[in-house]
């Protein structure tokens, strides 16, 4: 294999398509004719000698081989962004440095908040905020590219640290269209709908998964989007029900674009956690008690921000 065909080209084009799922709308976010970035997928394809992925009607469909690429190339492109900036960084100043992770729906609800409050109360310190998915922003913290994260649904593993912080109701979203005089529908009723969700490490795709296996019921995906604002384009339009958290739709909730519910029967809930990598205990040293502060105010603002649909976790 010659590596010198595996060019950031070929390879941005790549990560374009799978995460907006389109050939089309990739080439429009890329400013790039639609025939040449269809020749660069394809020549990365005849250098791995694999389909990547596989066209049709709705758009295109990540491969096996596909969603490892996607998994493995995006980490290279998030470190290779954050080594630019450290390079850059380096010797300009003596300020510390905190890079802090947050899913797209906490960035939407408290994103701005988040470095306001960085730059009032960690003074000294130089702060990056970083939008991922959960599962990418545990990697991330494990990897040392980020100092924190508040993630849903993280589980313990070697080197991470989890503190469970805020307890959050799983919504339900619909298009308006689905008329319902109740808040809340009950999980049965839900497994009825068709879905779009984000890919297989998506945390509401994970949870629908796991509790319609318990109940012995299919998952309907009608669609796979990677990213919130595609999902939030299809229930918008009508197309399919999700799963997703308050902040991701809260605008069009209180619009009345969308329309939102409680699962229940079961409650079903995600939990949102500060992860730290435990391998970087006490590198902010006499910093550390106010890093932890400003993460847990943050944590409050969530609860705040959701209006009675989250919980702080004793």
């Amino acid at each position: 294999m010659n590596l010198h065909n595996l060019t950031l080209r070929k390879l941005q084009c790549f990560l374009k398509t799978v995460e907006l799922g389109s050939i089309t709308h990739a080439a429009d976010s890329l400013r790039i004719a639609q025939p040449a970035l269809s020749l660069n997928i394809k020549q990365l394809e005849d250098t791995l000698g694999v389909t990547l992925l596989t066209r049709h009607a709705r758009g295109v469909e990540v491969t096996p081989a596909g969603e490892l690429l996607y998994s493995r190339v995006s980490s290279l492109f998030d470190l290779l962004e954050v080594t630019v900036k450290d390079v850059s960084n380096l010797g300009q100043c003596t300020e510390k440095f905190f890079a802090l992770g947050m899913s797209t729906s906490l960035v939407l609800l408290v994103g701005t908040d988040a470095v306001v409050a960085a730059k009032k109360n960690l003074p000294g310190f130089s702060f990056s905020l970083r939008e991922d998915p959960s599962f990418a922003l545990v990697d991330a913290v494990e990897n040392g590219e980020l100092d924190a994260a508040l993630a849903y649904d993280a589980s313990e593993r070697p080197g991470v640290s989890v503190i469970p912080m805020v307890q959050e109701d799983v919504l339900f979203v619909t298009h308006p269209d689905v008329q319902s005089k109740q808040d809340t529908i009950s999980l049965d009723e839900v497994l009825n709908f068709n879905f779009v969700f984000g890919g297989r490490r998506d945390v509401g795709r994970c949870l629908m998964e796991r509790v319609a296996h318990e109940r012995g019921r299919p998952l309907n995906i009608a669609y796979e989007m990677r990213s919130i604002a595609g999902i939030r384009e299809i229930v918008l339009r009508g197309m399919a029900a999700s799963v997703m958290p308050y902040g991701a739709v809260a605008r069009e909730i209180e619009n009345g674009r969308l329309m939102a519910r409680r699962i229940v029967n079961p409650c079903l809930a995600h939990t949102m956690s500060i992860v730290r990598s435990t391998k970087s205990a006490g590198v902010f040293g006499e910093f550390e008690a106010a890093i932890m502060d400003y993460l847990s105010a943050l944590a409050c603002l969530i609860v705040e921000r959701q209006n009675g649909l989250a919980k702080l976790i004793s």
